[in-house]
């Protein structure tokens, strides 16, 4: 009888760490990346499609730094990273249904919302989004090839673009300005003002 028990216990306990190693979502921690892979499956995304977005936020948080906030959004000291899943041309709100607030985008639309300047990893105002609303510098080394810019800041100000050695490389026309077809691969860093 008393090897029944034994066996039992030690079963039913390894059930249970197992399932914690897994990341059950019953187990995941407000705000940790099982969590946030969870809302995105919440959402509809595939276990591929929620993987491939947290792998990538992962990649930006070792890059940029800040704070996961949403399975597709990453908030910075004066800025907000919104990325798009792997395969989509935009951003969307993956917390929907989940209990979360959800999120306005002011870089949504194919441009930016007025003093904000917006850098978007791909062209003609797609991919994800880098919505830039307090003077500071940002890093956009995660990023590579054809993307664009809208600057929607203060009428006049301009935003300057910096390369891996911080060597200077672009400074944008007074807002409002954008460029549609801009190119990311020279670019490591942006000074929005």
């Amino acid at each position: 009888m008393r090897t029944k028990i034994t066996t039992l216990l030690a079963t039913s306990l390894l059930l249970v760490l197992a399932a914690l190693l897994a990341g059950s979502p019953a187990s995941a921690a407000p705000g940790s990346a099982v969590s946030f892979t969870a809302q995105a499956r919440a959402a509809g995304l595939t276990a591929a499609q929620a993987g491939a977005l947290q792998d990538e936020v992962n990649r930006d948080l070792a890059s940029l730094g800040g704070k996961q906030v949403a399975p597709n959004r990453i908030q910075l000291e004066g800025a907000t990273l919104y990325l798009a899943v792997p395969g989509e041309a935009h951003p969307r709100d993956l917390t929907a249904g989940t209990g979360a607030t959800p999120f306005y985008d002011p870089c949504a639309g194919g441009g930016a919302d007025h003093l904000h300047m917006c850098a978007y990893s791909k062209t003609y105002y797609t991919g994800s989004e880098l919505d830039m609303y307090s003077c500071k510098r940002y890093y956009v080394s995660t990023w590579s090839g054809p993307g664009s810019w809208d600057n929607e800041q203060s009428d006049g100000t301009v935003a300057y673009m910096y390369g891996p050695t911080g060597a200077f490389v672009y400074k944008t026309p007074p807002a409002p300005s954008w460029d549609a077809t801009g190119n990311w691969s020279s670019v490591h860093s942006i000074v929005n003002c």
